[in-house]
C-alpha cells in the first residue's frame, strides 16, 4: 500500500465524562458497541486494523470497501434484534477456525460504520479540523460504508444516551491525534 498513513496507527481516543459538553464547537454521534477499526484502502486492496494494531480482515470476510485511496476510522458492529449492537456475536468472530468464521459471517454479518477520515488520495488529513474531515468522509463514503449520524444539537443526542451505548461528543475544530485522549469525550 502506498498511502500517506501506514498501519499500524493508534486511533484517537475519548475521555469519559458524566454530561454532554455544550458549545458551538461540539457535535454528537452515537457510541457503538463494536470493535474499533481503521480501514486502509488502496485501489481494490483493503487492510483493517484493530485498536491495538492487529489485522482484522480474516475475521470479517463479508466487509468490503469501495475502491479508492483513503484511510477511515470507524467501528465494526453486528446489529442486534433490539436495534442496538450484539457485542457477544462480534466476539465470537475472533476464532482460529476459518470454517467457523465463514459460517458466522453468513449467519450474523457485521458491517462497518465510519466516523472519521484520516487520509484521502496522497494527503494525510490528520491536521485538518474534524469539520473538514467529516465533510470529506460524507462525500467519500459509499456502498457498504455507513457513516455514523451526527448532530450539532445536544437535545437530538439525548435518545442515544437513553437507549444506546451513549454518545461521543467531538470538537469540530480539533485535529486527529492518534493515541491521544483529546478533542472528544464519551458519555454513557
Amino acid at each position: 500500500m502506498a498511502l500517506p498513513i501506514k498501519p499500524p496507527i493508534e486511533p484517537q481516543l475519548a475521555r469519559s465524562k458524566a454530561d454532554l459538553p455544550v458549545g458551538e464547537q461540539w457535535a454528537y454521534e452515537p457510541k457503538y458497541d463494536g470493535f474499533r477499526a481503521i480501514a486502509f484502502v488502496d485501489g481494490e486492496e483493503a487492510m483493517i486494523q484493530s485498536r491495538s494494531g492487529k489485522p482484522l480482515a480474516r475475521y470479517f470476510p463479508e466487509l468490503s470497501f469501495p475502491p479508492g485511496r483513503y484511510v477511515i476510522d470507524g467501528e465494526i458492529v453486528i446489529d442486534a434484534p433490539d436495534g442496538g449492537q450484539d457485542f457477544g456475536a462480534l466476539q465470537q468472530r475472533i476464532h482460529p477456525a476459518e470454517s467457523r468464521i465463514a459460517m458466522l459471517a453468513e449467519q450474523t454479518p457485521a458491517h462497518y460504520v465510519a466516523f472519521d477520515l484520516l487520509a484521502l488520495e496522497d494527503d494525510s488529513w490528520l491536521e485538518r479540523p474534524l469539520a473538514e474531515r467529516r465533510a470529506a468522509l460524507e462525500r467519500t463514503a459509499s456502498g457498504p460504508i455507513a457513516v455514523t449520524p451526527l448532530t450539532r444539537v445536544p437535545e437530538e443526542a439525548e435518545p442515544w444516551l437513553a437507549s444506546g451505548e451513549g454518545v461521543v461528543a467531538k470538537d469540530m475544530g480539533a485535529p486527529y491525534r492518534p493515541g491521544q485522549r483529546t478533542g472528544m469525550v464519551k458519555i454513557k
